[in-house]
């Protein structure tokens, strides 16, 4: 059993090899699924939430209540499909919210700039200063959004079990090298691995429906979970929001216990 989680730069092969990877291990390949799943929650368009993982915010939306909120409903998705377990992951931020994960492997794809070019040209049949304004637009995107929602930079290759760069891996090597990983000892799934995916998607619901509750969207709150208790620690302004905070929290699917570590502000006196 094992989750894969791929990011990759576009005309990097990294789709292939993860579709590929996918039908070789008899595993389930995510990718779409994430953003129509999450658009049925949100109300959103796929469209919408593909630029949301894909396009940079502009300075009003980095500031925006709707961003947190509209990233909750991508991370819960990533989350529950990982905790099927047998599963490949390509892109929506899945190597950043696995971190950590014993039984994930997370691999990002690359190749130089010009080969990518070159792919993507021939694959969609534009002219090659075409194929370079469509590659770093996608790039820039996908860098932007996870500064803003991880504060990591994506190249960082030490953010990544596996760097495939296939100037000169093809699919073939690409596939065996994560391959090795998944069937090594440090990368088997254990109860523990297990059940912090399951922590991590619960906490991710909670998140979801806060952010989603009209009275709540503002409140930034720390949530974590341990079976089936939820832990929140931040700020509420008066016990009536704490209240709500404490009633969405009990309301998601798998809470049974919420453990209230709060603090209460009040708002200064005029």
């Amino acid at each position: 059993m094992g989750i894969v989680a791929f990011t990759r730069e576009l005309g990097s092969l990294g789709t292939f090899i993860a579709e590929e990877l996918a039908r070789r291990r008899n595993y389930r390949f995510v990718r779409r699924e994430i953003l129509e799943e999450a658009a049925r929650v949100a109300p959103l368009t796929e469209d919408e939430l593909t630029r949301l993982v894909e396009s940079p915010p502009g300075l009003w939306e980095r500031l925006s209540l709707p961003a947190r909120r509209h990233f909750y409903h991508v991370a819960a998705r990533v989350l529950e499909y990982a905790q099927a377990d047998n599963v490949v992951i390509l892109g929506r931020w899945s190597t950043m919210l696995l971190r950590g994960v014993r039984h994930a492997v997370r691999v990002r794809v690359c190749a130089p700039l010009p080969l990518r070019v070159e792919r993507l040209a021939d694959r969609l049949g534009v002219s090659r200063s075409e194929a370079q304004a469509i590659a770093e637009r996608y790039d820039h995107g996908v860098r932007a959004r996870i500064r803003q929602f991880f504060d990591v930079e994506w190249e960082d290759s030490d953010l990544y079990d596996l760097v495939i760069n296939t100037e000169r891996i093809n699919l073939e090597m690409g596939c065996q090298l994560v391959e090795h990983l998944l069937d090594s000892p440090e990368f088997q799934a254990d109860e523990a691995s297990r059940q912090e995916v399951r922590d991590r998607a619960l906490a991710a619901r909670v998140q979801e429906a806060l952010k989603s509750d009209d009275r709540l969207g503002h409140v930034d709150l720390h949530v974590t979970a341990r079976g089936p208790t939820v832990t929140l620690q931040g700020v509420v302004f008066g016990p009536e929001e704490r209240q709500a905070v404490l009633e969405v929290a009990r309301s998601v699917a798998g809470v049974v216990q919420v453990e209230d570590l709060l603090t209460v502000a009040r708002m200064p006196l005029r």
